[in-house]
């Protein structure tokens, strides 16, 4: 299976790290443009990337403050989904953060532009994170 891991390590603890992945008013700030996510195994949300490209997703699993796991596809190619695997560990540094895509019988293409699009994804939520330390003083 060709898998696709990005990972990245936040200044802060599991819990404001997990509050930063799952919190409604933040999705739109890391994820996409337009994010529907309700971290609830079973439910169904939608991601609107900042290309446009809409994904829908269905949440598989939930670990509060440990693991979040979704699959989506494309909305323009439904039969080509891809799972997504975020989870927190706590380290000397504050929080690590990694994203797991199984993206199953991808080309080299597709695996790179999932690569580039989740290192976007988590420069977005480090931003994010030093946004909300200026905000707090």
């Amino acid at each position: 299976m060709d898998v696709v891991t990005r990972e990245i390590t936040l200044p802060v603890a599991v819990e404001e790290a997990w509050e930063l992945l799952t919190r409604p008013e933040d999705l739109a700030a890391w994820l996409g443009r337009e994010v529907q996510l309700d971290p609830t195994p079973g439910s169904a949300g939608r991601v609107v990337d900042h290309d446009g490209a809409v994904h829908r997703l269905v949440v598989d699993a939930v670990e509060p403050g440990r693991r979040l796991a979704w699959h989506w596809w494309d909305e323009s190619s439904p039969a080509e989904s891809s799972r997504v695997e975020i989870t927190v560990t706590p380290t000397g540094q504050g929080t690590a953060v990694r994203v797991v895509e199984a993206l199953p019988g991808a080309a080299p293409v597709a695996q790179a532009m999932a690569g580039e699009a989740w290192s976007h994804r988590l420069l977005h939520l480090e931003a994010l994170l030093l946004i909300a330390a200026a905000v707090r003083g």
